[in-house]
C-alpha cells in the first residue's frame, strides 16, 4: 500500500510541474503559419499533453533541430520535395527512447506530424510506463488538433 501511494504521489508530481508554451505564445490562427505551393511544402510539428509530462521534447529534420515543444505546442517550417527523416527525442533524464519517421516531401502540400504518447500502469506493484509514437495526420485531423490544443513555438530551421 505505502508503493501504491509512493507511485501515485509521484505521477500527481509529474502532472503538477507540466513543460507548456509561454501563455503569450500565439495560437494556429495566429502564428502566421505559412501556404504551401509550387516549390514547398509546409511541415507542421506538434505534441498535445504527451508523458513525460515535465520535459520538452527535441524535434530534428535531417539531424538539425527544428524546435523544442513543450506540451501543447507546435512549430513549422517550410521545406523542398525530397526525403525527410524526422525525430523526436527526450532528454536522457526522461530515461524514455524518442521516435523517427521518414517522409517523401512533396510541394503544394500540408504535412501534419503528432507526437503523441500515453502513461500506462502494470503490474501488481503499479509499474507506471510510457509509450510514444509519431504519426502523420492528413489536412483536416491535424489543423484541428493543432487549433484545439496548441500554442506556437518559433521553428530553429
Amino acid at each position: 500500500m505505502k508503493k501504491m501511494v509512493s507511485r501515485i504521489t509521484f505521477v500527481l508530481f509529474l502532472l503538477a510541474g507540466c513543460a507548456q508554451p509561454s501563455r503569450f505564445a500565439p495560437s494556429y490562427a495566429d502564428a502566421h503559419v505559412g501556404t504551401p505551393d509550387a516549390d514547398k511544402a509546409v511541415l507542421v510539428l506538434y505534441r498535445k499533453t504527451v508523458p513525460p509530462l515535465i520535459y520538452t521534447v527535441t524535434s530534428q529534420v535531417n539531424d538539425k533541430e527544428f524546435a523544442s515543444l513543450p506540451n501543447n505546442a507546435f512549430s513549422w517550417s517550410y521545406l523542398t520535395p525530397g526525403d525527410y527523416e524526422i525525430k523526436m527525442k527526450w532528454p536522457l533524464l526522461a530515461l524514455t527512447p524518442g521516435k523517427t519517421i521518414n517522409l517523401n516531401i512533396e510541394a503544394g502540400k500540408y504535412y501534419f506530424v503528432e507526437f503523441g504518447g500515453d502513461t500506462h500502469i502494470a503490474g501488481v506493484g503499479g509499474v507506471v510506463y510510457s509509450t510514444h509514437d509519431i504519426t502523420l495526420n492528413n489536412y483536416e485531423q491535424g489543423i484541428l488538433a493543432v487549433q484545439n490544443c496548441c500554442k506556437y513555438v518559433p521553428s530553429r530551421l
